[in-house]
């Protein structure tokens, strides 16, 4: 992530996309199983949405005034528990919410988005801020590729609810591969279902009120996103416990989760050590 003359921050190309999302790759038209092709393309073709959604968002996404927002960066940040000698990765770091303030307290940040209008964003918030460990790449979640055992941090906010369940699943397995012994990863997203508890329904009643009481602007947002969420077209958050889940099934331990506002969780879990390797 730096080059090893100076020690600066060395600029990547923008990752290519994995050969399952290229003709011919794996995924593409001589893959062995139809399922295979179809999984292939239907994850090929979100991430090419989620480029252009947030390529669009960008400089409206980077001047959004989020109180709820910056507690949650402020939480995590804690929950992560960063030291200046930690190497950290942000997945789906817009223009820098959480990359900057971590920065501060780490040696160096890899910071990862989909959007290359973001990915700018975040190199010019960068130099204002005066920092010069950040490095900024433009990549999908799902294709980012680390030496196993290379990081000692690896975050993200509320960008791993885009990703299709079994990305999810996936992103949590491969991040976990990257931590050395002792390493963290901490999650904050928004974290619920579609109703089976207390908790769920009350995020969603809350959410459901807000922009009911917004008028036919926001019945149609009611309509819109209801559709999106039963659906699981766009956002597709997943219930707290289940997250955890991920986290043990990826072998981290303990795992610990931490509800912070409204909707917004955070979970966290450590690579475990082995005999004195901490």
């Amino acid at each position: 992530m730096t080059d090893q003359a100076t020690g600066a921050p060395r600029q990547v190309s923008p990752a290519p996309p994995p050969d399952d999302l290229r003709p011919g790759g794996p995924g593409g038209r001589y893959s062995r199983s139809g399922g295979r092709r179809l999984d292939a393309l239907a994850r090929g073709f979100g991430i090419l949405h989620q480029r252009r959604v947030w390529t669009r968002r960008a400089v409206s996404w980077d001047h959004a005034d989020n109180p709820a927002l910056d507690r949650v960066v402020e939480r995590l940040v804690e929950e992560a528990g960063p030291r200046p000698d930690m190497v950290a990765v942000d997945l789906g770091c817009g223009s820098g919410q959480l990359s900057i303030p971590l920065a501060r307290q780490v040696a160096r940040v890899l910071a990862v988005d989909i959007s290359p209008a973001m990915v700018d964003l975040l190199r010019a918030n960068v130099e204002r801020a005066g920092l010069t460990n950040i490095e900024g790449r433009v990549s999908p979640i799902e294709a980012i590729d680390l030496a196993p055992s290379s990081v000692d941090l690896v975050v993200s906010n509320y960008a791993l609810h885009h990703l299709r369940d079994p990305d999810k699943a996936a992103a949590v397995r491969t991040a976990a591969t990257w931590l050395r012994p002792g390493g963290r990863l901490v999650i904050g997203d928004m974290m619920f279902g579609r109703g089976t508890s207390a908790r769920d329904r009350a995020i969603i009643a809350s959410k459901t009120s807000a922009l009911l009481a917004k008028g036919p602007g926001g019945w149609w947002r009611v309509a819109k996103n209801a559709v999106r969420f039963l659906g699981r077209l766009q956002e597709r958050p997943l219930p707290v416990g289940r997250w955890v889940e991920m986290f043990l099934e990826a072998g981290l331990a303990p795992v610990t989760a931490v509800p912070v506002v409204a909707e917004a969780a955070i979970v966290a879990g450590t690579r475990p050590c082995e005999t004195n390797d901490c």
